[in-house]
């Protein structure tokens, strides 16, 4: 199996030199379509929550953003390409979400790409939901700013560390805090997004990096430390702040089996499906153990 990464590896790197067509790779690196639903509950306690400050997902250099034609062409010449929806193999779990109580759809899209090992493959960004005016904030311009206040004291574990806040330092972050607020208005913020990475070695693996970003609930401070407590409390007063509900989770998969991710806020359906194998290529079967969530 190791030959055989290798060798994908090698080919897909040097495939225009080599002059393969895209018909003759498909013959020795395998595709896949993959599919996902993501929606949101509905009915998650309306009670007091304790929320940790959890940054947005970084996009990195390289990725496929679904919603840019420009970046769609790029991913083309590297064998990817988004789905119309009448290859669509969900539409009937769509159709019971929409009509149910519980839930809100956020986002169905199906795409098609190589199966190539994590280090070649090109992470998919995904966006959906609601835009956010420009009365919000995320989460993570406060996170910035704490970061930015002066540590004392030593030591390599974080809470062994204390923030230094005097009246004229918490003066200063304040304005900081209120520069960033009034400054030019950016082009909204996505209920849903983040990335999805779908690699294959001996196993495919999903790799998700996605958040959904809810209004906060109260203006409570969310941290244990007194000096960012103030801070954001009075960032609270003056903007509605937009936390960070993650799903961050790698899982192994198995293709043609519809797998299901989630966390209290929000979940995801997705289906891999083989489009073009290549000859000799086997999937490992996943055991249940396997399977699990690492």
């Amino acid at each position: 199996m190791k030959r055989l990464s290798l060798t994908l590896l090698l080919l897909t790197a040097l495939a225009p030199g080599l002059g393969f067509t895209q018909t003759e790779l498909s013959e020795i690196i395998p595709r896949y379509d993959v599919e996902i639903v993501v929606f949101k509950n509905l009915q998650v306690p309306k009670s007091r929550e304790f929320v940790l400050p959890v940054s947005s997902p970084g996009r990195g250099e390289k990725y496929l953003d679904l919603s840019s034609s420009s970046s769609l062409a790029a991913a083309a010449k590297l064998g990817y390409e988004i789905l119309p929806s009448d290859q669509f193999r969900l539409l009937e779990s769509v159709a019971k979400l929409v009509e149910s109580t519980r839930y809100e759809l956020l986002l169905h899209v199906a795409w098609r790409q190589p199966g190539l090992e994590l280090e070649r493959v090109l992470p998919v960004w995904i966006r959906g939901g609601r835009i956010y005016g420009n009365e919000y904030t995320s989460i993570d311009s406060q996170i910035d700013l704490i970061e930015s206040i002066p540590k004392v004291g030593g030591g390599d574990q974080a809470e062994s560390k204390v923030y230094e806040f005097d009246e004229q330092t918490l003066e200063s972050l304040e304005l900081q805090l209120m520069q960033r607020q009034n400054a030019p208005s950016h082009q909204g913020l996505y209920e849903f997004e983040g990335k999805i990475t779908i690699a294959l070695s001996r196993y495919l693996h999903t790799y998700t990096d996605l958040v959904l970003r809810r209004p906060r609930l109260s203006a409570d401070p969310v941290l244990n430390n007194s000096a960012k407590d103030i801070l954001l409390a009075t960032a609270s007063a003056d903007t509605r702040i937009l936390n960070n509900h993650r799903l961050k989770e790698h899982r192994r998969m198995r293709s043609k089996t519809l797998h299901y991710l989630d966390n209290p806020e929000f979940a995801m359906l997705i289906l891999i499906t083989p489009f073009e194998v290549a000859k000799d290529f086997q999937e490992e079967p996943v055991e249940a153990e396997a399977a699990a969530s690492e």
